[in-house]
């Protein structure tokens, strides 16, 4: 009865976006997550009592294909595009992420004069290289080794150098000067990143979405048709909205989803993958298997050395995994203030976007350098929102829920481990911080939750508390995700492909893995 054309193991946003597009395609499909629910990361979890919204805060990044061809407002996905998208203070002041490019040259030109000049001038070579490159996400990737061989303009070969061989530090002291320009970009390169800015690779997060708009023939005009940044805004019913529609879409078109039942093993034969063995040894046959979890777990505990050969596994499993994100969750009796707005701006206009903590390279360097050693930052990293106020149900009353996720929380602290007094001292230090943003913020906190990068990993399978699957070097990326063997989506092993935030593009919320894997699988059905 467990006989279908596809199987997908994982049920995150991109295992539900690849089983969409198959079952859509008129496939007999089934998902098959080992947690009670969908989403991973971004889907719905209860933090509080009856407090429920996802563990991602990251607005922009869906891609609006993915939501077009699956048609996911039919399944009740509707976005606010918040104006300013973000806020992000600096010494006592200030940034906000105005849609008017004008509003924001102001402000750049108050950190130094001509800075904005500089900043659209970096910001255009950066899509200028994009388009040379070409680059797509929305395609199997390239080896990375032939990326340069496809330019010919000397300015392009002195940037390729500088952004996939220097250091996100050394490109922006380049061409930047105010500290301030360097940290909203900083903040925007090395999210989630266990990596300093200092070290060579770092400014490749810098180049996503210039592939984005070199891929779709766009300029910045069109920057709303794009996926990653900015463009598709803030899901009502937060994030986890998007996996509720995701599922719907499923639902419709047949995809069979069964959580709460974790795969022990895929099996295969000499022709190929022939479906997968749960923990309970229920089996679930299928020519075609889709592995959406981390590439570290499928490889080291449901594949053996025969599926691909052992050089592939022991490479895939020796990846580190880096990670060091900290989640908080913090309900108030009423909506906290702004500091350092402007004064023609009231905190009311800005509450409904994105917050940024993080004031400049040097910030960020001390943050990774002291989870490198095992410590906790002292002023640590922060992204947040607070869904309520675009999700007014989240809350049963008038309380509001702020959602903070903290970077550079070490996995292994070097004096212990994350017990409930660490657990606790570091979420309070998170408070502090923010309070400088939000003055008065612990005196309105009416419950809190604090879970730590040991209890993301027990919660949501992250690997270390990774939640990108892996970093996202250079080295890492493009036909190197997560091995060139099996970097394009489909594998050595007949009818057995990868997707998720561990192949190309990478990690965040866009369900591009997700599309890109059912293209594939599309495409080998229709040359049979």
């Amino acid at each position: 009865m467990n006989r279908f054309d596809v199987v997908v193991v994982g049920g995150g946003h991109n295992g539900l976006v690849t089983a969409a597009y198959l079952g859509r395609a008129g496939l007999r499909v089934a998902v098959i997550e080992a947690r009670e629910g969908l989403g991973g990361p971004c889907g719905g979890y209860e933090f509080l009592p009856g407090r429920r919204l996802a563990f991602t805060n990251s607005p922009g990044s869906l891609n609006p294909a993915v939501v077009g061809e699956l048609k996911l407002a039919e399944y009740g996905l509707r976005f606010v595009r918040a104006d300013p998208t973000v806020v992000q203070q600096f010494g006592g002041r200030c940034f906000l992420g105005w849609r008017d490019p004008v509003r924001i040259d102001r402000q750049l030109d108050a950190f130094a004069p001509g800075e904005a000049r500089r900043y659209r001038g970096l910001i255009g070579a950066l899509e200028r290289l994009g388009a040379s490159l070409g680059v797509s996400l929305d395609e199997p990737p390239p080896a990375l080794d032939t990326l340069r061989e496809r330019l010919t303009d000397p300015a392009d070969q002195r940037l390729f150098t500088a952004v996939f061989e220097g250091s996100l530090t050394g490109l922006l002291d380049e061409h930047l000067v105010s500290d301030q320009a360097k940290a909203l970009l900083g903040m925007l390169a090395l999210n989630a990143q266990l990596v300093p800015p200092s070290a060579p690779g770092t400014a490749v997060g810098l180049m996503m979405r210039p592939f984005a708009l070199a891929a779709a023939a766009a300029g910045a005009d069109a920057a709303e048709r794009v996926a990653l940044r900015g463009s598709t805004g803030l899901p009502v019913g937060s994030m986890s909205a998007i996996i509720d529609a995701l599922e719907g879409c499923c639902r419709r078109h047949g995809v069979e989803i069964r959580t709460g039942t974790a795969v022990a093993r895929v099996r295969y034969d000499a022709d190929g993958v022939r479906g997968v063995v749960t923990t309970t040894g229920e089996e679930f046959t299928a020519d075609r298997v889709v592995s959406a979890i981390n590439p570290v777990h499928l490889f080291r505990d449901l594949l053996d050395d025969g599926a691909m050969g052992a050089p592939v596994r022991a490479a895939v499993t020796s990846a580190d995994m880096r990670g060091s994100a900290f989640k908080l969750v913090l309900e108030v009796d009423s909506l906290p203030a702004y500091a350092g707005l402007p004064g023609d701006v009231a905190a009311d206009q800005v509450r409904a976007c994105q917050f940024r903590v993080g004031s400049s390279l040097a910030h960020i360097e001390e943050s990774v350098g002291r989870a490198q050693a095992g410590d906790c930052s002292e002023h640590p990293l922060m992204w947040g929102l607070i869904p309520t106020l675009t999700s007014p149900g989240l809350t049963p009353g008038d309380t509001h829920l702020i959602s903070v996720n903290a970077w550079h929380a070490p996995y292994r602290p070097s004096d212990g481990d994350w017990h409930a007094a660490r657990t606790e001292q570091f979420g309070r230090r998170c408070v502090e911080e923010l309070s400088r943003l939000m003055p008065g913020l612990a005196d309105r906190v009416v419950d809190h939750r604090f879970m730590n990068p040991v209890d993301l990993e027990s919660e949501l399978g992250l690997i270390e508390s990774n939640i990108t699957h892996g970093d996202m070097l250079p080295e890492n990326l493009f036909g190197n995700r997560p091995h060139p063997a099996v970097a394009g989506y489909r594998t050595p092993l007949a009818g057995f492909y990868l997707t998720g935030a561990g192949t190309w593009p990478g990690g965040y919320v866009t369900g591009t893995p997700g599309r890109n894997a059912a293209t594939a699988i599309l495409h080998d059905l229709s040359d049979k």
